[in-house]
């Protein structure tokens, strides 16, 4: 009983002289007498009786706390001392300005075998929350499925659907009540929608009504076991703020409804519906249709009033975590790209690295479209990509290289090596980082993948130094630098093609130069067909050639090599074209037709 108040029942008040053969409390008069209001939300009762109580008798059945839908409260029950007292205490605490019904009922008796002749009702009401103000939070509950979408139907022809609307609509009532402004992605079953995965109408709702925490309801199942059963929450991997809220409703619902307890889990790789809204989502599975028994509770009104109080409860404890991520807003989030092998396997991330206007990063939900990949042809591949609150398309560019060399487009035994170079991107060395936090290593990337796939669509072999962000691979520049020319002198590379991006101080700087070691006319060459294609085919001001004897790659490649600097990611004009996917295939384009000028190919 500890840090919990005891209010207690006087005598010649509310005494119940429950087994002399008469009944002072005489239950119909008192029934719904307020015996407390603006109580405390872990408040307890000290029930006193005339005579010992019989314990097989004290229950949560013979005495019942129920809110104001008629939602039974959980409790612990502990007799006094004396035999003759009864301590009544909430497991969880009640919830802010709602009204609670103590019932005492006839089953209950005395050690004698007497038992109170008739129920008693006696109200009471917990105090209003003046710490925290719901009525600045927005809840937004959405009931899955709709319409003609059913979602998961039982044997016994219960409807997803129907369970999800009607949970929801008991939830937000109560969460009103409470002062919290509660949004519907629907309120009835008359919507458009015919399949649960048009989703984009629910974020749309969500984050119109800049909402601090979106709930969406679902009903589970399990066609490979009838005995699967519990309740589960799923919640938006990256935000502490969702995982808080799903345990707070995981923790309630369990505790109001006595279901099975599943737990939380990160959901973002599984449920799309987690990804599309700017305020932390959590989804509540509320049990099994593919269960008959799950499935029977799941379509009574009682266990409905159960889920609804646990969830609203749930919610009603996680406001105070609410609302951090509102203050934060991304300023720029790169593009993506990848390698792999045709016939592989490959899932589009679920998130990707953002950079916030207080200019921390940090990983941010992501759907693509299209929203799978069929890795069974070669070339280059782009999927858009969505993230809320994010006004711009994120771009992934996916490379599907061919199993064999034998395979389409066929390369001849005498085709040249071409190493290519993304700079930077290895270990800490990340590069230089621009205008809107564009960073060198994601360009170089994006682009160096780019011009392989061109140049393997040519004929030409293509060995590439990285294709991937390798980051969190530890290693010095220096051993970067080598990694890099050990690649392409293994491959007995006939060209060493490095992508770099320029920075100033100065944002006046802008255009495209080509380095080369000086004295090599086939470097030189190289370096000419290139520099003069770029600003050929993109538009780039004309910087030249530069010496780059003095490069590490320069000097420890047995290949020629060239270094392009494609533009200045600290000038307006260079940084506009380099974040843009369009000019990244563009730039790509003037580098492999340098690159097949000078091979003769064209």
């Amino acid at each position: 009983m500890k840090n919990k108040k005891i209010y207690v029942l006087l005598l010649m008040s509310f005494i119940f002289i429950l087994f002399a053969g008469i009944n002072v409390v005489q239950a119909s008069g008192y029934d719904g007498t307020t015996i407390g209001e603006n109580v405390d939300v872990n408040k307890s009762w000290n029930i006193k009786f005339n005579m010992k109580l019989d314990t097989s008798t004290v229950n949560d059945s013979n005495i019942v706390v129920t809110d104001s839908q008629g939602n039974v409260v959980p409790i612990s029950l502990q007799i006094g001392s004396d035999g003759a007292s009864l301590i009544v205490s909430p497991k969880t605490q009640y919830t802010y300005g709602q009204t609670y019904n103590l019932t005492v009922k006839s089953g209950l008796k005395s050690v004698n075998g007497k038992n109170f002749k008739s129920e008693s009702k006696m109200q009471f009401t917990i105090k209003k929350d003046n710490s925290v103000s719901n009525a600045k939070y927005t809840v937004t509950i959405d009931p899955g499925h709709g319409g003609t979408d059913y979602g998961n139907v039982s044997q016994s022809g219960l409807k997803e659907k129907d369970v999800n609307l009607s949970v929801a609509l008991k939830t937000g009532k109560i969460l009103e009540q409470n002062g919290v402004n509660v949004v519907y992605t629907r309120e009835d079953d008359n919507v458009t929608w015919n399949s649960s995965s048009d989703l984009q109408s629910r974020f749309d709702i969500a984050n119109k009504a800049n909402s601090d925490l979106f709930v969406t309801l679902r009903c589970n199942s399990y066609e490979g076991s009838s005995e699967a059963a519990g309740i589960e929450t799923y919640y938006t991997d990256s935000s502490e703020s969702a995982k808080n809220a799903a345990q707070q409703i995981q923790s309630e619902i369990i505790s109001y409804t006595g279901g099975a307890d599943r737990g939380i889990k990160a959901g973002l790789s599984k449920h799309t519906i987690l990804r599309g809204t700017v305020a932390p989502a959590v989804m509540v599975e509320l049990g099994f249709m593919t269960n008959a028994e799950e499935s029977a509770l799941l379509g009574s009104d009682d266990y409905q009033n159960k889920s609804a109080a646990g969830i609203a409860n749930g919610i009603l404890k996680s406001l105070g975590s609410l609302g951090q991520s509102k203050d934060e807003s991304i300023s720029y989030i790169s593009d993506v790209s990848d390698n792999i092998i045709q016939g592989s396997q490959y899932t589009l991330p679920t998130s990707v690295k953002a950079t916030m206007k207080d200019g921390t990063t940090k990983n941010v939900p992501v759907i693509w479209s299209p929203d799978s990949v069929d890795s069974s042809k070669a070339g280059v591949f782009t999927y858009k990509g969505s993230v809320s609150g994010y006004d711009k398309q994120v771009v992934l560019t996916l490379t599907v290289s061919s199993k064999t060399p034998e395979e389409t487009p066929p390369p001849s035994n005498t085709a040249p090596v071409i190493a290519i170079d993304p700079g930077h991107g290895m270990g800490s060395d990340i590069g230089a980082t621009g205008i809107n936090g564009l960073q060198e290593d994601d360009i170089t990337l994006s682009v160096g993948l780019k011009v392989g796939a061109i140049l393997s669509a040519k004929g030409v072999n293509v060995v590439y130094t990285r294709t991937a962000d390798m980051r969190s691979t530890p290693m010095s520049v220096t051993e970067s630098l080598q990694k890099r020319c050990d690649i392409s002198n293994r491959a007995n590379a006939k060209y060493f093609i490095c992508i770099h991006a320029n920075y100033f101080d100065d944002p006046a700087a802008n255009g495209t130069e080509t380095l080369y070691y000086t004295g090599n006319s086939e470097g030189e060459r190289l370096a000419s067909n290139i520099q003069s294609s770029i600003v050929d085919e993109v538009g780039t001001y004309d910087r030249g050639l530069k010496d780059g004897s003095w490069l590490y790659v320069a000097k420890n490649t047995d290949a020629t090599a060239a270094l392009v600097e494609l533009g200045f990611v600290s000038n307006p004009g260079d940084a506009a074209k380099l974040s843009s996917e369009d000019y990244r295939q563009r730039f790509a384009q003037a580098i492999a037709d340098g690159i097949l000028q000078t091979l003769g190919y064209e």
